[in-house]
Parts: C-alpha cells; structure tokens; sequence
C-alpha cells in the first residue's frame, strides 16, 4: 500500500511541476500568444550583457568573448551580404520584418547611401517607441530610418506590391504563426530581382527523452509554433514556392547556439553569484540537447 501512496505523491509533484511550467510561461513569457520579450531582456540578457538590446543568438567567431559583440557580428554578416547583392552605388528602400529594439537598424542606416532608406517594423508598440527614442537621440532622421509598428503577418495590407529592394528577417521568422504566408507576403512586396535575407531557426536531426524535452521547453518559452518546427529541406522548400530563388546558404549552427549559451550560462551564474558547479551542470545539458540548426540565406525574388 505504501508504494501506492508514493506512486501517488509523485504524480501530484509531476502534476504541480506541470502547472506551474505554464502558469509561469503565460504569465511571464508568452501573454495574449505575443513574446514579452521585456522579461528576456530585464531578467535575462541584461543580466549577461548590460544596457545590450539585441535580441538574437550573435554569430560567435575570430574569438569573440561577449554577447553584445556577437550579436552585432551577426547583424553586420547578414547586413554585409545583403549589401553585395544589391546594385552598387543605387539608392534602396529595405524593409526590416521584426527589427525588435531597432539595435541592428541604428548602424545598417549608416552603411547606406544618403538617399537610401530603412523602413523597421515590429508587433511591439513598445519596442518600436523605444526604437524611435534611441534614433532621435543618435540624430537620424525618419527619412532615412523609419520606424513602425507593424505585424508581419500582415505586411501586404500596409505596404505596396514590389516597394522594397530588400527585405531582412534577422532571427524572427520561426516565431510566426504562419511562416509560409510571411514568405509569400515578403515575395509580394519585394521588387522583381530583389533581395530577401534571412537567418532562421530550425529543427536538427536529433532524438532522445533529453532532446525531445529541450524542444518541448524552448519552443514554449521562444514561442515556436509547432507548425515551425521543420527541418532544414522543408524549410528550403516553403521559401521556394513562395517564389525565390537560394542564392546562397550558410549552416552557422556550429557559431551560434553552442557559444552562446556556454558564455550566457556562465556569465549568468557569475553575476548572479550562483556555484559554477551550477553552470557546469547547465552548460551539459545544453550542449548535449540542442535540438535546432542556424541557417542563413540570401534569395532573390523570381515573378510569382
């Protein structure tokens, strides 16, 4: 009988466990099905990077030993090959989908010609006015750095067909609710022979109790559909029939997840004055269950 009651003692802990994994995750990560990603950077990057409002993964090479570098190093390798894709010395309009913070706007702004303009859209009401707070301090006009609030799902009811000479999607795509649709609103309003740069998340070949709960627990708390949650080949194949043509593709998984997350579990730790025993521990699991790849791509826009 009393294995029975400890049976059941267990299953209440599970239970609990369970309810409160997503009491917390409604509450304080995902609200009304939208990242608050207020929490991520206050309780989370801030702590790691200070004053840093980047909000990707970075790209960790050449020796770069903190997050803020990283992520600015992956900003300027999407940004630097979009730019070799676009005609020399032409003025262009380039639309950010998901620009968050506008971070990454700040500087691309600056490598463009004078008459060149960014339009820089996110869902985030608040994102968009501290945005907009940072480039009137750092004295760019509108005119050449725009920002707005502007869902990505819904790109071809505020913007005309084949307005922009380029579209980025830094790090952004894999949280929306229908990814295939945004690539098609993309396609809509790009110009013919245009650009579309993307880095994107993916899922990896993997199995295993460790990896499948990995995924299970950051797709909740990075708000990953499961509609999204395809593999590298699928993914290839929904943004070619949304009509683009891959130019050229880089796997930088190696660069991305791994070091990010060794120097944020430790760096967290450390701050936060918890054991590096604890972060050790953390670092394994992490390394050992990564379930995702990192992919980078620049498209050029085919008539549809």
């Amino acid at each position: 009988m009393k294995y029975l009651y400890v049976l059941i003692f267990f299953i209440c802990l599970i239970v609990i466990a369970i309810l409160g994994y997503n009491y917390i995750i409604r509450k304080y990560f995902v609200v009304n099905d939208t990242i608050v990603y207020d929490t991520f950077l206050k309780h989370f990057i801030q702590v790691v990077s200070k004053d840093n409002y980047f909000m990707n993964y970075g790209l960790w090479e050449n020796e770069v030993n903190d997050l803020f570098t990283a992520n600015t190093n992956l900003a300027t390798f999407i940004f630097e090959k979009t730019n070799k894709l676009l005609v020399p010395n032409k003025d262009v309009t380039i639309l950010d989908v998901g620009c968050g913070y506008g971070v990454q706007d700040l500087s691309w702004s600056k490598m463009l010609s004078d008459e060149s303009k960014i339009t820089a859209v996110d869902i985030s009401e608040t994102q968009i006015a501290s945005a907009n707070e940072t480039r009137k301090q750092q004295n760019i006009s509108d005119k050449k750095l725009f920002y707005e609030t502007c869902d990505a799902m819904k790109l071809t009811d505020k913007y005309s067909t084949e307005q922009f000479d380029a579209v980025i999607s830094l790090e952004t795509a894999f949280h929306y609710s229908d990814r295939p649709k945004f690539f098609k609103n993309v396609h809509s309003v790009l110009k013919n022979d245009s650009i579309f740069a993307i880095s994107d998340i993916m899922l990896n070949t993997g199995n295993g109790l460790f990896n499948n709960l990995f995924l299970k627990i950051f797709s909740d708390f990075l708000h990953i559909p499961k509609q999204n949650l395809v593999g590298i080949n699928e993914w290839k194949q929904q943004l070619q029939k949304a009509g683009f043509d891959i130019v050229e593709y880089s796997d930088i998984t190696n660069q991305t997840f791994s070091p990010y997350y060794k120097h944020f579990i430790y760096t967290y730790c450390k701050n936060k004055g918890l054991p590096e025993s604890i972060a050790t521990v953390l670092n394994n699991i992490f390394q050992n269950t990564q379930p995702f790849a990192y992919s980078v791509a620049m498209l050029t826009r085919s008539p549809h």
